[in-house]
């Protein structure tokens, strides 16, 4: 009887192991098959592709009266179409004389930075082809101007314009503030070259010092964003309050102010160079998987025209730097609100403070005439040796000490900005 037993289960075992043998072999679908396992998906937000990342600042009028759109503006998006549709219409563009005899009504596009124009302008186009700046002229209403990266002009011509296109152009910019140009003479002692037009709204802004807050972001979530071994992750906390998350290959640093500081020094340097479409995808890419890329963050068509692409630092390295954008004012600080630092191997170096306006501090009040400011700004530089000429003055807030305050700004050429406070006319900084 027990031999029996022992057969039965001697056999039970050896019908278990071809069955279990059988399936190993035959019952497992192919890896090429196999559904991929389901991970989290830690993204922040929607990707932003490059054409809504370089979008034109506007500008439509003659002599002195201009009227401008900035490209968070109302009415920009339908402008821009408009002239887009000029632009796909165009023959390929031929080389020009600069268009300085041009009178009347003209219309400019200007880029945060030059970009093939094949990028989103028209296939017509060549591929090498770089614009800076894109114009358009009643004088001649069947011609498209381009102005390329190094300064050339390149005209495009038109059969016909479309029905009705002039009117609707013009309509677009109802929404656009009403600017006035002033000559050289109204800024001396600072410099401004002949080609450079200084526009100030001819009805100065009315503006309130706000109180901020940081955006909250959510930190686990970031965490399991960038460390995806979270058991290989120190947690070290500084006497300043800053919290340090590491894995000894990148570091994590969040400040009690809400800034985020990241650093992958492994990243460093790239071995390709990225061309400035190719930058801003990977850009974006990134952004998505560290926080976000908001609404109201523009790539700063100031601080990164110098930077994105071509900044090579120990190899190729590439810079992007975001400004916020606010009850249509840009929210400046001595610091930019994202700026990051990457190549082809990844993030190298990544900060964000971004600050978001939360309640008026006093009533709003009219922006001093900018031209009143300029001796002090001149004073304030006297002391500076590379002092360029003046380029653009603008009203935005400025952002320190828990406030925003509204401000004048004054950008020279190469970057270098000083801040006026916009009801006194003091020195807030400058960088």
């Amino acid at each position: 009887m027990r031999e029996r037993v022992k057969t039965g289960l001697l056999l039970l075992l050896v019908g278990i192991s071809i069955i279990l043998t059988g399936r190993l072999l035959f019952g497992q679908p192919a890896l090429e098959t196999a559904l991929p396992p389901a991970y989290e998906r830690l993204t922040f937000g929607e990707l932003r592709p490059p054409t809504e990342q370089l979008v034109p600042r506007l500008r439509l009028g003659a002599e002195d009266a201009w009227w401008v759109l900035e490209p968070w503006d109302e009415g920009q998006s339908t402008a821009w179409a408009l002239l887009l549709e000029l632009i796909h219409a165009g023959k390929p563009p031929e080389g020009a004389a600069p268009p300085h005899k041009m009178t009347g009504t003209a219309a400019h596009a200007f880029f945060a930075m030059p970009v093939k124009a094949r990028l989103w302008l028209s296939a017509s186009l060549p591929a090498e082809l770089r614009v800076a700046e894109v114009a358009w002229f009643a004088q001649e209403p069947l011609k498209i101007w381009f102005k390329d990266h190094q300064g050339s002009w390149l005209t495009s011509e038109l059969s016909l314009l479309p029905d009705g296109w002039e009117e609707q152009f013009m309509n677009a910019f109802a929404g656009g503030v009403r600017h006035r140009l002033w000559s050289a003479a109204e800024w001396e002692p600072l410099v401004v070259d002949g080609e450079d037009k200084i526009l100030i709204p001819e009805d100065l802004p009315y503006l309130a010092p706000f109180s901020i807050r940081s955006e909250m972001l959510d930190t686990e979530k970031l965490l399991r964003s960038i460390f995806i071994n979270q058991a290989m992750v120190r947690r070290i906390e500084e006497r300043d309050g800053a919290v340090i998350y590491t894995d000894g290959q990148r570091g994590l640093r969040l400040f009690p102010s809400g800034q985020i500081g990241y650093t992958s020094p492994k990243s460093e340097p790239g071995q390709e160079a990225m061309e400035l479409g190719q930058a801003l995808r990977r850009a974006a890419q990134y952004l998505q998987f560290m926080g976000g890329w908001p609404v109201h963050l523009w790539v700063d068509p100031f601080s990164a025209a110098q930077n994105l692409p071509g900044s090579h630092l120990q190899g190729q390295v590439e810079t992007i730097s975001l400004v916020s954008v606010q009850e249509g004012m840009r929210l400046l600080a001595a610091e930019p609100a994202v700026k990051l630092l990457f190549s082809d191997r990844g993030v190298i170096d990544y900060k964000r403070q971004i600050v978001l306006l939360d309640s008026p501090l006093g009533a709003e009040r009219a922006l001093i005439d900018p031209r009143q400011a300029v001796q002090s700004v001149a004073e304030y530089l006297k002391a500076e040796t590379t002092v360029g000429r003046l380029i653009q003055v603008y009203p935005a807030y400025y952002v320190g000490h828990g406030t925003a305050q509204p401000a004048w700004v004054f950008l020279f050429k190469h970057g270098q900005t000083v801040f006026v406070q916009g009801h006194t006319g003091q020195i807030l900084a400058s960088n």
